[in-house]
């Protein structure tokens, strides 16, 4: 197993956000990116899609832990539209704490977030369902995207 998927998602976000908030001082010079009013829509967008998708998970009775093998594939609710809400809620939720905060260091949490996570995490995952599902889940990811 690669050696990032150790850690769960919302700990690497945190980390980036936190090594945005370090480099702001950095940044300070250059021009501010602050829409709060587009962030804090941003950040609850992100919240209620990922919340969502916790709760399919939990009404299907399976681990929201990408590690672990799941039991049943989530098909219904938020992941109608595409197959990962829970990253796409907190890339949604990153990028409006970027827009709140405005420094262009902050910038760095959703986009090394998206890289980490549809590189690494993504792959790992679509291959284990496909073993788990086979055609079932080759179908579903077909016919929905992998973020939008």
């Amino acid at each position: 197993m690669q050696q990032i998927l150790r850690f769960p998602p919302p700990v690497i976000a945190l980390t980036l956000v936190g090594l945005g908030f370090g480099l702001v001082p950095v940044t300070s010079g250059f021009p501010s990116f602050s829409i709060p009013s587009l962030g804090i829509i941003l950040i609850a967008v992100g919240i209620v899609t990922s919340a969502s998708a916790l709760f399919q998970f939990r009404l299907i009775r399976t681990t929201f832990i990408p590690t672990d093998d799941p039991t049943a594939l989530a098909k219904d609710g938020p992941y109608c539209w595409t197959r990962n809400p829970m990253y796409l809620g907190i890339l949604t939720a990153l990028t409006g704490l970027a827009f709140f905060v405005g420094s262009l260091s902050m910038f760095i949490a959703p986009i090394g977030f998206y890289f980490v996570i549809d590189r690494h995490f993504i792959p790992y995952e679509e291959t284990k369902l496909a073993g788990l599902f086979a055609e079932n889940y080759l179908e579903y990811q077909r016919r929905v995207p992998r973020w939008l």
